[in-house]
C-alpha cells in the first residue's frame, strides 16, 4: 500500500524517519512536494498506521492519506463514480485536492467531483467529514485514495487547519490551542478553573475564557487590556517557580506555551502537577532547537511521564519550531 504523508518542510526528513521506524520494511519512493512524501508500506496496514503513530509518540507526521490508484486526472471522475456505492450516505464526505502544479484548477476539479457525489445522494462537507476522498495531482498523473478521517490523523487536507481571525483575537498563538483541541479531539471543561503558565499577552487565556473557564494567568509580562478588565481572569506577575509553591487552588486544566528550553518547561509542568485535579488535562508546547529535535523531545517526555500520561504529541500546522503535547494527570 502506498501512502502520502505530510509534514512541515523543515521536519520532513524527521517525519520520514518516524514512518520508517514504524514500518522497517517500508520503501520511500519520492517527494511529491515540499514536506509531502510518497512511501510504500510493507509491514503495517494503512488502517493501523494512525494508531501506531500515536503509540510510538511520532510527532512530525501531520497527515496521511492512502493511494489506491494512480491515474490520469481525466479519469478521476469515472474512478470516483465507480466507488460511490461503497460510501456511507449517513456520514459527511469531503473531497480534498492538493497539487504541485498550477496546471490543475483545483476548485474547478473539486466542483466537478462534488456535483456527482451530491447528485448521488451523498452529503459533502468541508468541516468535520467522516469520510475523505484524497487526491494529489502532479503534471502527469493523480494519486487517489479513500479513507475514514480518523485514519488520516487530520480531517483537513494535508493537516492544514484554518481558523478565522476574530476581532478580539490577541495573538496568533491562539490558533495553536484551537488546533490542538481539534486534532486531539479534546473535550475541555466548560466551567471551572484553568491555569495558564507563561500567559502573556493572553491568547490562550482568551480561548479558555471563551470556553467558559475562569483563568489564573501567571506571567511577569502584561496581559491584553480586554483580559485585565475581566473579573474571571486573575493575573499573577510572577515566574512559575514563584507562583506554584504558594498556590492553594486546584485546577481542571493547565496550559503552557512558554518560550523556554523544552526540558525546563517540562520541569515546570512537573512542579505544577500537584495543583492539577486528578484526571485533569494539560496542554503544552515544547520549543525545539535546530538540531537533535528527537532527543530533546524524548528527554522532555521522559520528565513529563513521571506525573502525566501522554495522550498525544504533534507538530501541528500552527506550530513552528515546536511540538504540542497533550497530557492527563496520572497516579504516579
Amino acid at each position: 500500500m502506498q501512502v502520502i504523508f505530510t509534514a512541515s518542510p523543515e521536519f520532513a526528513q524527521t517525519a520520514l524517519a518516524e514512518l520508517q521506524r514504524i514500518d522497517r520494511q517500508s520503501k520511500f519512493l519520492h517527494w511529491l512536494d515540499q514536506g509531502i512524501g510518497l512511501i510504500e508500506l510493507n509491514e503495517v496496514t494503512f488502517s493501523a498506521l494512525a494508531s501506531q503513530i500515536t503509540a510510538t509518540k511520532a510527532a512530525f507526521i501531520r497527515h496521511l492519506c492512502p493511494v489506491m490508484e494512480v491515474l490520469p486526472v481525466e479519469r478521476l471522475q469515472s474512478a470516483i463514480a465507480s466507488q460511490i456505492p461503497l460510501f456511507d450516505r449517513t456520514q459527511p464526505l469531503s473531497v480534498q485536492i492538493r497539487s504541485n502544479t498550477k496546471a490543475i484548477n483545483r476548485t474547478e476539479l473539486r466542483n466537478l467531483l462534488v456535483d456527482d457525489l451530491v447528485a448521488a445522494g451523498l452529503t459533502v462537507a468541508v468541516k468535520d467529514p467522516v469520510q475523505i476522498i484524497s487526491i494529489f495531482c502532479d503534471s502527469s498523473k493523480s494519486y487517489l485514495g479513500f479513507s475514514n478521517a480518523t485514519e488520516n490523523l487530520s480531517n483537513w487536507a494535508g493537516g492544514m487547519h484554518r481558523f478565522a481571525h476574530e476581532d478580539d483575537q490577541i495573538s496568533r498563538a491562539e490558533f495553536k490551542l484551537l488546533e490542538a483541541i481539534a486534532v486531539f479531539n479534546l473535550t475541555l471543561p466548560t466551567q471551572g478553573l484553568a491555569l495558564d503558565l507563561g500567559a502573556s499577552p493572553g491568547g490562550w487565556t482568551r480561548i479558555l475564557r471563551k470556553l467558559g473557564l475562569s483563568v489564573v494567568a501567571v506571567d511577569p509580562g502584561n496581559l491584553a487590556d480586554s483580559l485585565q478588565s475581566d473579573p474571571k481572569v486573575s493575573h499573577y506577575r510572577q515566574l512559575v517557580q514563584q507562583y506554584v509553591p504558594n498556590c492553594r487552588d486546584r485546577f481542571d486544566l493547565i496550559v503552557n506555551d512558554m518560550r523556554m528550553d523544552a526540558t525546563d518547561s517540562a520541569k515546570n509542568m512537573i512542579a505544577a502537577s500537584p495543583v492539577l485535579k486528578a484526571g485533569g488535562l494539560a496542554v503544552m508546547t515544547l520549543k525545539l532547537p535546530s538540531k537533535g529535535v528527537k532527543g530533546v523531545i524524548n528527554q522532555a517526555i521522559a520528565i513529563l511521564e513521571n506525573k502525566y500520561e501522554i495522550i498525544g504529541i504533534r507538530n501541528l500546522f500552527h506550530n513552528r519550531q515546536e511540538v504540542t503535547v497533550v497530557m492527563q494527570s496520572s497516579a504516579k
